[in-house]
Order: C-alpha cells, then structure tokens, then sequence
C-alpha cells in the first residue's frame, strides 16, 4: 500500500484534482451564504467580544460593556475585530467566512496528505466542505471559527515542518501556536496533545531537535503566561471554581456522548436513545478512537488523534469544575475545533480496513450522504435564527 508521502507530488496543493477543490469549495461557500445571508447570530459572549473590540478601536485598551477590563477570553478576537468597528457587520461576516475557509483548506490539504487512498481523501475533502460543526460556529459572533483556522494552519505548518525540516514551516508553526491559547484559552489543550504526541511518536525528533521545540514551548509559553498574568491581576472579580460534582460529570458525559455520536449517525437528543446511554457510548467512542490510534502506523495520525483524546478530556474536566459551559450546544461549539482531525483519523482506520473489506467503499459512499443532509438542515436552521442588531453598543 502507497504511503502519504510517497504519493508523487503529494505535498503541494496541485496534486488535488481540481474539481474536488473547487466543487467542495462551492458547496461550502454556498452553505455558508444561505446560512449567514440574513445575518450573524450572538449570545452574551459576542456583546463581551465586540465591545472589547470598540474599546481596543477606540482607547487601545480592552474593555468589557460595563467598562471593566476584559479578561474572560484570550485578547486575540477583539484585536481581529478591531480593525472593523466602522463596519462590524461586514468586517465580522467576512472573518467568519474567511476563517471557516481556511480551516476546511487546512484540514483538506492534510487529507490529501495522509490518507493513502485517494477516494478515502477526497471523500474526507467533500465530508470537512458540509461540516455541520464549523456552521453553527461560523453563524455567531465567537472566537472558534478562527480558532479552528489557527489549528488547521498549525496542524499543518506541523505536518510540513516534520517533514522537511524546513526552519520557515517551525517558525510558522510557532507563531500560530502562540497564537491558539490567546484566541481561546483551551488552545492550550490542543498544545498538551501535540506535546504528548511528539513526545510519543516523534521521539528522535526531540533528541535530533531539542533546542528548536524548547524555544518553541518557551515563545508559547511567555507569551500566554503574560496574557493570563495580566487577567489575573486586572480582573474586576476573581474566578470561582465550584464543581459541578458526580452529576455534572455524568451530564457531562451523556453531552460529550451525544455531540460525537451525532458527528457519525442521526441521533436525537429529545428521543431514543436516552441521555444516560450518551454517558455509556462516550468511553466507548474513546476507547475505539485510542485502539485506532494505536493501530496506525503513521505517526501524523496518531499525535493527531492524541490531540483528540487530549483536548476532549481536558475539556470534560473543565466542565465539571464550572469553567467551562455545559450542555449540548456549548460543547458542540468547543468540540468543532477537532472535528478534521477527528474526522482524519477515523478515515485513516478506514484506510486500513479496506483492501480487506472493499465493500467499506460503498458503505463510506452512503455514509457521506448523512454529513451532506445534516448540513442542509443545520444551514436552514441557521439562516431562520434571530440575528444581532448593528451597530451594536459600545462602552
């Protein structure tokens, strides 16, 4: 079986047929006009996001609505919406819509990389173009599609760099990792995972390339302790941590449960099968996503999917003590982040299954039909849902 890397000229983006790049460009770009056509959508986390970003426009300084200091959320969203405050409607649709973009071309390239099979790629490349999670994320005013942008481009940047070695791929790389935990402070889960990834899977790398990943950890790390020093001691009132205690965890769970199997089959979360049954098929989902990471034999693959388990752990325990929120939607909105790669992975355990299985083509053929009316539903959804009103009060 060819590998990823020896598939002649798998490394640039001309190695992609065309028509798969354009025609899943064009489905996702037309979900994303139906859905957002009428306008963005907000919650209380947008109010916070936007009038941080006015305070920034307007004194160089962020600033919640009632004119305290903004330290909840990393400081790089504002700082992306600062520059639009004059047209935050436009300036906000059009970051949205670009970050969305480029997060499907990252994770696609990554496909096109890694997956030795070239149905199994582009079928990945048309299944991330109706990704139902990076819609509802792209309707609101939040932080996560251009977090899912930053992740994509660092996974990528990643993947080059331990390929060639290429010191302007580690430098990117760097940069972007920098600038995940200040866009959403669970970027540092995603972080934790590629450490342990490399650790496990990459270990010559670290031998052979020591000092490199020690100045990459450390550029990382200064940069966010900043940023989390400086909340701490500007917040008007300090974080409580209450935790939520076996209850929570269970609902937790059942949330978690539910968000990934609605990734892979139509469930609904008001019928069968109950919450509790959510709480049983998580472990499971965990348990099948770690056996496929560790059957896999490419290394790429396998930090990846320990970036998956890393982050979604990390976000479960969050959850439980109160920082993070907790119900179906709000994980929905953390989750997005790893949906390539854990779309990724699970393709690649698929690729190893096929030439003993070659019915597996037809059953991924059919599966992808989910993916496409799921998209179809959640696109109209969106498009009916209350919008916010421009301009919108600043402090």
């Amino acid at each position: 079986m060819r590998t990823a890397s020896s598939r002649p000229g798998a490394f640039s983006w001309l190695s992609m047929p065309r028509a798969v790049v354009l025609l899943s460009a064009a489905a996702l770009l037309g979900l994303l006009w139906y859905a957002l056509a009428p306008g963005l959508a907000g919650t209380s986390d947008s109010r916070f996001y936007l009038a941080a970003a006015a305070s920034w426009a307007g004194s160089g300084r962020l600033l919640n609505p009632d004119g305290t200091p903004y330290t909840s959320w990393g400081p790089l969203y504002p700082v992306l919406l600062a520059p639009g405050v004059e047209q935050e409607r436009a300036w906000t649709t059009a970051l949205q819509l670009l970050s969305t973009l480029l997060c499907w071309a990252g994770w696609s390239w990554l496909a096109w990389q890694l997956l030795p099979q070239r149905y199994l790629a582009t079928g990945l490349v048309a299944a991330l173009a109706v990704a139902a999670p990076w819609l509802v994320t792209a309707k609101f005013v939040w932080s996560e599609p251009v977090f899912q942008a930053l992740f994509a481009g660092y996974a990528s940047c990643l993947y080059a760099y331990l390929r060639n070695r290429r010191f302007s791929w580690w430098a990117a790389a760097t940069v972007l990792g920098l600038l995940l935990p200040l866009q959403r402070m669970s970027g540092l889960f995603l972080l934790l995972g590629v450490g342990l990834g490399l650790l496990v899977y990459y270990g010559y790398e670290w031998r052979a390339h020591w000092r490199r990943w020690l100045i990459h950890a450390l550029v990382i790390g200064l940069g966010n302790g900043a940023w989390l020093l400086y909340a701490k001691r500007a917040a008007a009132t300090p974080e409580l941590y209450r935790s939520r205690g076996w209850q929570g965890l269970r609902e937790t769970l059942g949330d978690y449960g539910y968000v990934l199997t609605r990734w892979l089959v139509p469930v609904q979360q008001a019928g069968w099968p109950k919450h509790w049954l959510f709480e049983l098929i998580l472990p499971v989902l965990l348990l099948s996503l770690g056996y496929a990471v560790w059957r896999s034999r490419a290394p790429f693959v396998r930090l990846l999917g320990t970036v998956v388990l890393c982050y979604l752990l990390c976000h479960i325990g969050t959850t439980v003590m109160s920082r993070a929120g907790g119900n179906v939607y709000d994980v929905e909105r953390y989750a997005a982040v790893v949906y390539g790669a854990f779309l990724l992975v699970l393709a690649e355990a698929a690729a190893s299954l096929q030439p003993r299985r070659p019915w597996l083509r037809w059953v991924l053929a059919l599966w992808l039909l989910y993916p496409v009316a799921r998209a179809g539903r959640v696109a109209h959804f969106c498009h009916q849902m209350q919008v916010l009103s421009w301009p919108t009060p600043r402090p």
